[in-house]
């Protein structure tokens, strides 16, 4: 059962009648395919090879011996998406599409409602970027022409190039820009707490309060040494019975009165007195705080001025966004069509279908469609 039912020996006697029928349409099939082939436009591939840059050639400090990691001077995964991002953006296409006049190429009337989708679509079918297993992109252009397809891909490795680097470019302009106007804030900031410093120095008469703060501890020290010294003085005078010394007491007693003097000046609250340790006390916080600000603001727009000029240096700096291996040289060979590869798999697909529609010929002239129309 198994031998009958795996024999194909019925299957060709089907076929066997019909095997002039079947060369015919295989004959004719390679020949019409053939004859077609021909009438077929060669296109050649214009290709060009390159590896992404890292985006860390643009960052200044990387570029400058700043950063603290190592550059990279290929890209990896992001740089590589952008690439292949901007080419196959439309303005990469149109660029090519208007700089070489394709739409006399394509024979696409332009200025219609949908000419330019019908422009784009055709050069695209024409127009790829891959990844290769080597991680590097290949950007290819066919065309009729191998001149126009060898230029077409270099002239697109360089849109490319333009086109990505204008964007970092942008970047670090706005970026620079944005430094500049903080800069420029904080610049005002510092002018409006020197101004509110310098007034209140002139005000309280505080110009170094770590140094007027020991000098005015130091002297309320003296000041009342002096006086206890003085009074130890005085009363060691006054018990003295020598009529001369009425002189020493008289000065003494001055000294002490303006040494208390001194101190009432020190401790007191006198709003107008720049020498009192309480309004000393309560300037003093004040004024520290405004240098502070002041200061901090002074050092803040330091850093971002030198941040500033690391920007502005990376902008100037000239840096391709990609790593040329091969540019596209006039291609000698056609790319496509492979006729022997058309005219072959035509000449198969006839053979394979002739068969196909003899079996279910014969399949249906076998088939008792009136004995099954009855059963149904």
């Amino acid at each position: 059962m198994a031998m009958e039912k795996d024999n194909l020996l019925p299957v060709l006697g089907t076929l066997y009648p019909w095997r002039r029928r079947i060369m015919y349409v295989t004959a004719g099939a390679f020949v019409i395919s053939a004859v077609l082939s021909l009438f077929l436009h060669n296109y050649y591939q214009g290709k060009t090879v390159f590896y992404a840059a890292s985006q860390d050639l643009f960052k200044p400090e990387k570029v400058f011996g700043g950063g603290t990691t190592e550059m990279y001077y290929y890209g990896s995964g992001e740089d590589i998406d952008r690439i292949l991002t901007v080419g196959n953006s439309h303005g990469v296409i149109d660029f090519l599409i208007d700089s070489f006049d394709l739409w006399m190429v394509y024979n696409i009337k332009p200025g219609t409602s949908k000419a330019k989708f019908k422009m784009r679509k055709a050069f695209r079918e024409n127009y790829n970027i891959l990844l290769t297993k080597q991680d590097a992109l290949e950007l290819t252009v066919e065309d009729k022409d191998p001149e126009r397809a060898a230029a077409m891909a270099n002239v697109a490795t360089h849109m490319i190039d333009m086109e990505v680097k204008s964007i970092i470019k942008n970047s670090q302009i706005a970026l620079a820009s944005s430094y500049q106007r903080s800069i420029s804030n904080k610049e005002r900031v510092m002018q409006s707490n020197l101004d509110t410093l310098v007034y209140y120095r002139g005000k309280s008469g505080i110009y170094d309060p770590a140094g007027q703060t020991e000098i005015l501890a130091t002297r309320v020290t003296e000041v009342t040494n002096s006086v206890e010294r003085e009074k130890a003085a005085l009363e060691s005078l006054k018990k003295s019975s020598n009529k001369k010394v009425k002189d020493s007491i008289d000065i003494i007693q001055a000294r002490i009165t303006g040494y208390d003097r001194e101190l009432s000046i020190l401790n007191g609250d006198d709003p107008s007195s720049n020498y009192s340790l309480k309004n000393f006390n309560r300037a003093k916080g004040k004024i520290e705080l405004l240098e502070s600000r002041y200061y901090r603001s002074y050092e803040q727009i330091g850093y971002d001025l030198e941040k500033l000029k690391l920007y502005n240096a990376a902008i100037d700096i000239d840096v391709p966004t990609i790593h040329l291996i091969e540019a596209a040289e006039v291609p000698l060979y056609k790319a496509r069509p492979k006729r022997s590869v058309i005219v072959l798999a035509c000449t198969i697909a006839a053979f394979l279908f002739s068969i196909a529609a003899v079996l279910a010929i014969e399949s249906y002239r076998q088939t008792d469609w009136s004995a099954l129309v009855r059963k149904q």
